[in-house]
């Protein structure tokens, strides 16, 4: 039951953008023109950050830097219950996929 002067409407939809909106409030770190989206990959649902409008950003020297900022990422996205897992694009390149307890850099 949705209470009458609740700002959601309380559709998955409106609770989807809610958590993104959340999530970036946990993550300063991501640019507004970094684009933050869920989507189904085989039989799980992964968090997409596309830096195709800032790829700028994508500029961390070390895979150090990487894996910290990628782990602050994905562990924002559980707690929230977007995903259990994030892949960084660039547009449709896949960069990295990264997990709980594991990360894939494709390069």
């Amino acid at each position: 039951m949705a209470f009458k002067n609740s700002p959601l409407k309380c559709t998955s939809k409106d609770l989807e953008l809610e958590a993104i909106k959340r999530f970036r409030d946990l993550a300063p770190l991501l640019a507004p023109e970094c684009r933050v989206y869920r989507e189904v990959s085989g039989r799980s649902i992964v968090l997409c950050l596309d830096f195709a409008a800032c790829p700028q950003d994508l500029k961390i020297d070390k895979k150090e830097e990487w894996q910290e900022f990628g782990k602050l990422l994905v562990h924002s996205a559980h707690y929230l219950g977007l995903a259990n897992s994030l892949v960084f694009k660039n547009g449709d390149r896949i960069l990295a996929w990264m997990s709980l307890n594991q990360v894939q850099y494709f390069g």
